[in-house]
């Protein structure tokens, strides 16, 4: 394996050097290849994708002098790897944390060859009811058993118990362990599973409620949300609790709540996600999303939850419970049903509808198979209240209101239930 001079990792990582990778797909000179947003794909250096994202900012729109700049600050890596960097790549990475620009900006498909297996064809939109919380009265216990300190446990321990947990670093695999380990004691270890990844050591972990029918070839109902984190310092310290240990306690707490209802869907299995490797490029999520696929499950529907906890009062949120955000894109009749959900079980809330852009969270990894999804969040990635510790260190427990953010639990049994119908 060719090594990086420290001198150039020091500038790359301001001043503090990366921990050592030990998935040798990540090592600093692996070539991955990445899918950008317009579609375009491209092979890079590891850490050049890492280097450009971290790095200071460049004033927008990018000169020529500036892509120039960009580029020779990667000169001996290109140099030594045989690659290049086109202006679409510094255009999206090139001071992306200190953007705050949401998700990685790409899709990393190493290893999948996207032009042997085109994006899925989208299956009919699914025919669900029009919301109605008068056709469901098993909500309402449901919906009483939420709880904001169940929330905020789920998230002190995730954005605490770990210095970080982004994908690469040396104790990833830990809060995998832990989120599995709750759902064993919830559900039974039977119905518990770990998704490895093979380039990385960070598992997606898998809760499952069977269908009532007994079905184990049942549509399912999915909802989940990401366990991986970063920053700017991404070995180091990424406490990630907005991003996304919010997402995740949302779908803890949603399939804690369903298991101690006794809840089961009559003809579909439910279950719940959490995803490695999202801030990779949709690692985790596109493994799982892929090899349900390939199994021929259907999926009924796939709900995200990326950034709930932030939840600042703004001009248009006055007396309101919450915000809620459902994100306009992909799929326009799945975004419009949630809003109607989020409508009906949680009237209280602000009902947002911003763009989220492709590839922003994982549900774009079941959309590429075409699976029916949405994504719902406090705010969207182009939103002006979008939290300003947002990759970054100072995104901690003590910044997010629980309060509020337990509405998205509410609209989440809600989802379900509907959807289940």
């Amino acid at each position: 394996m060719l090594n990086i001079p420290s001198l150039l990792l020091t500038f790359l990582f301001g001043g503090a050097l990366r921990a050592p990778v030990q998935q040798p797909g990540f090592d600093e000179l692996s070539i991955r290849t990445i899918q950008f947003p317009s579609y375009h794909i491209e092979n890079l250096p590891f850490a050049v994708i890492e280097g450009l994202q971290i790095s200071p900012a460049l004033p927008r729109p990018l000169s020529s002098d500036s892509l120039n700049a960009a580029r020779a600050a990667f000169a001996n890596i290109t140099s030594l790897t045989g690659t290049s960097i086109s202006d679409e790549a510094i255009e999206e990475l090139q001071g992306r944390y200190e953007r705050r620009l949401w998700g990685a900006g790409y899709k990393d498909i190493t290893g999948f060859d996207a032009h042997a297996r085109p994006l899925g064809k989208l299956s009919a939109a699914p025919d669900y009811p029009t919301p109605d919380a008068s056709k469901h009265p098993e909500l309402k216990p449901m919906l009483a058993k939420v709880n904001a300190s169940e929330m905020k446990e789920y998230v002190s321990h995730l954005s605490t118990a770990y210095a970080t947990r982004y994908y690469l670093n040396a104790n990833a695999s830990a809060p995998a362990f832990w989120i599995q380990s709750q759902f064993v004691s919830w559900l039974g270890i039977e119905q518990v599973k770990l998704a490895n990844n093979s380039d990385f050591d960070q598992p997606n972990v898998i809760g499952r409620i069977e269908a009532k029918s007994g079905d184990v070839n049942a549509p399912i109902i999915i909802f989940g949300g990401h366990l991986d984190s970063t920053s700017q310092t991404p070995y180091v310290k990424a406490p990630g609790a907005d991003d996304d240990a919010s997402g995740v306690a949302v779908m803890m707490t949603i399939m804690r709540i369903l298991k101690d209802s006794n809840f089961q869907a009559e003809t579909y299995a439910i279950e719940g996600h959490a995803y490695a490797g999202e801030e990779g490029g949709l690692l985790g999520s596109q493994t799982l999303a892929r090899s349900y696929k390939d199994a021929g499950k259907e999926i009924r529907g796939m709900l995200q939850f990326e950034m709930v906890g932030w939840q600042p009062d703004t001009p248009t949120n006055l007396g309101k419970s919450s915000t809620i955000s459902v994100l306009s894109d992909p799929d326009i009749t799945m975004s419009t049903h949630m809003r109607k959900v989020v409508a009906a079980y949680v009237p209280t809330a602000e009902n947002r509808n911003p763009e989220c852009g492709r590839s922003c969270s994982d549900h774009y990894s079941f959309h590429d198979e075409g699976y029916p999804v949405v994504c719902i969040a406090s705010y969207g990635p182009n939103d002006s209240n979008l939290n300003p510790g947002y990759h970054t260190t100072n995104d901690t427990v003590d910044k997010l209101n629980f309060e509020r953010s337990a509405d998205f639990v509410k609209a989440g049994l809600a989802w379900v239930v509907e959807v289940a119908a």
